[in-house]
């Protein structure tokens, strides 16, 4: 047994005695000292992209050094060795016996008592002050002192009145205040050390709280702030061992059949979503760093495994849920039914809307994220296609996706998924080129409904991929009276021929007369975008009509040319036989 490290008192005192300071009217110790910023070498960009496939197999890989599952890795004397401190320091006497005493030559208790009395933020300010006084707080932080404090902090944290949206929540959050520290102690270690301290100290900690990781993803984030991709990386690979059992679930649910394993695919979602996605995932309700960042730890979660478990993953985190008897699980099967005459109220437009977007943030994120050029630049939009694709790949594992689905998703992400769609139909080298022209132009119609229905104004979301999807056919042609023609009198026949069975299988009703004036509002909205291109085509070809002429004038003048200069030869040689 330990004994308490300060005197015992009112909660509210110790609350108080420990909170943050204002950062305006008091400034950081940090101030009045010199501090130097580690440099991150070459190697550590190195040999960080070691995926999760060496590792799905039935069992755990032991072997791997560094981050295992072994306990002895997460002791306080291991902590200790790696953060280069005593592994038994003097408790009672002072460390150096030959300098005076000081404030950086005290007992280690009493410094045990200081550190926990004063606020965290102070604490990380004092590790950066010298080399003296940074061993000694590794030290307090190799402590059973430290986590029974930090674990005071967080009950006080968690009986207090703040509010995510409050200014002083982040300032009293202890989780990013041990993210602080923990960044601050090992500002001059190599990331690969970085990782294993913040492993070791997540995994004591969670255990002093009780076995759950929320709050922990606040930690990591802290750590990791302004870090580069690479790094990241490292640290994904740590915080997933913080719970042992997580990389586990995750092979498990990977490599079985979607719906196999219940229970784990919610702890992996679970435990993703907390260690790495705990920041608003609403795109169109975030500001844009905040998507960027969003996007930029989704990337690296994605990318620690195999490509063709992406879709997989990707699934397992935004994909809808719903209640059964054994609790709730991800409903794999939600998408993948197309008879909206048997769709419940969950499966009403506006629901299916909603939850569609809510699995396509993390998608819009990632090109958003690679748009803005400031973090991972491995995301361009024909693999942000990709993985949607490998999305459907999987649940079409339980049925086949419905086309609700796909012109659903289309009309959500027009700039994005449906001008990548348009792009990969609209290849004529492809041996059914007719059918997937076809497929392109319904499509199109099909999303032109949804957009109509949502914002009356479809035409403004269509320009931008119809725009590309043209320009790409006349750039394979070379001309506009090819395949570019060919996919616009398409859209019309489509337009058309929609119309007429609408009006053919009309009932009398009134359900009957709204589609019909539906498609008919639809299309006409669409008039003047097509128009566009019908009047590019019609240029064009009076151009080439044009150029026709002009190049049977240039002919017959040059004929004429010749035929003068063919005279005046024959005239000359006449004059010199006389």
């Amino acid at each position: 047994m330990y004994r308490p490290t300060a005197p015992a008192r009112d909660p509210t005192v110790r609350y108080m005695t420990r909170k943050r300071r204002n950062s305006d009217s008091t400034p950081p110790i940090t101030n009045f000292f010199a501090t130097v910023k580690r440099e991150r070498s070459n190697s550590e960009s190195k040999d960080v992209s070691q995926k999760l496939e060496d590792s799905l197999n039935t069992s755990i890989d032991h072997s791997h050094k560094g981050f295992t599952e072994n306990g002895p890795l997460y002791s306080l004397e291991e902590l200790r060795n790696l953060l280069g401190v005593p592994t038994k320091p003097p408790f009672l006497s002072i460390s150096n016996q030959d300098a005076p005493i000081g404030l950086e030559n005290l007992p280690a208790k009493v410094y045990s008592y200081i550190f926990t009395i004063l606020d965290m933020q102070s604490v990380s300010a004092l590790s950066l002050a010298s080399t003296t006084m940074s061993t000694h707080v590794k030290g307090y932080v190799s402590t059973h002192d430290f986590y029974r404090r930090m674990q005071l902090d967080n009950l006080d944290f968690l009986n207090s009145s703040f509010r995510p949206e409050d200014d002083e929540y982040v300032e009293n959050d202890p989780f990013v205040a041990c993210g602080t520290l923990i960044k601050s102690i090992t500002i001059t270690l190599d990331t690969k050390i970085r990782a294993e301290v913040f492993l070791n100290i997540c995994r004591n900690l969670r255990n002093q709280l009780g076995g759950s990781l929320h709050g922990f993803g606040r930690c990591l984030e802290t750590v990791t702030e302004n870090w580069k991709f690479s790094e990241r990386r490292i640290m994904v690979k740590a915080a997933v061992l913080i719970d042992p059992d997580l990389r586990r679930s995750i092979i498990k649910v990977l490599t079985g059949q979607p719906g196999q394993f219940i229970g784990l695919e919610m702890k992996v979602r679970s435990g993703l979503t907390q260690l790495f996605l705990n920041k608003n995932q609403e795109v169109d309700e975030s500001t844009p760093q905040e998507v960027i960042e969003f996007g930029a730890w989704l990337s690296v979660v994605l990318r620690n495994v195999i490509d063709k478990y992406q879709g997989k993953l990707y699934f397992i985190l935004f994909g809808p849920t719903k209640s059964s008897r054994v609790g709730e699980r991800v409903d794999w099967d939600y998408f993948c039914d197309n008879d909206s005459s048997k769709f419940t109220l969950r499966k009403s437009e506006p629901n299916y809307k909603k939850i569609l977007s809510s699995l396509l943030n993390g998608i819009r994120a990632l090109r958003i994220m690679n748009n803005s050029k400031a973090t991972d630049m491995a995301w361009n939009g024909k693999k942000i296609y990709t993985l949607f694709l490998r999305v459907i790949e999987v649940c079409e594992t339980r049925g086949d996706w419905s086309e609700l689905a796909s012109s659903t998703a289309l009309a959500i992400d027009c700039s994005g998924l449906l001008s990548e769609y348009l792009v990969t139909c609209l290849d004529p080298t492809h041996n059914d080129y007719p059918k997937l022209l076809k497929e392109a132009a319904e499509m199109i119609c099909l999303v032109r409904t949804h957009l109509y229905r949502w914002s009356a104004n479809p035409a403004t979301f269509l320009a931008e991929p119809l725009h590309h999807a043209f320009n790409h056919l006349a750039q394979l042609d070379g001309r506009y009276d090819g395949c570019y023609k060919s996919f616009l009198d398409e859209i019309w026949t489509t337009q058309k021929l929609r119309l007429k069975v609408l009006v053919r299988n009309a009932k009398g009703n009134t359900a009957s007369g709204d589609k019909i004036r539906e498609e008919l509002d639809g299309q006409l909205s669409m008039v003047r975008l097509l128009s566009e291109f019908s009047n590019t085509v019609s240029l064009n070809q009076q151009a080439l009509q044009h150029n026709v002429v002009q190049e049977h004038n240039n002919v017959e003048l040059r004929n004429e040319i010749v035929e003068e200069q063919a005279e005046e030869n024959e005239e000359f040689n006449r004059a010199e036989e006389e």
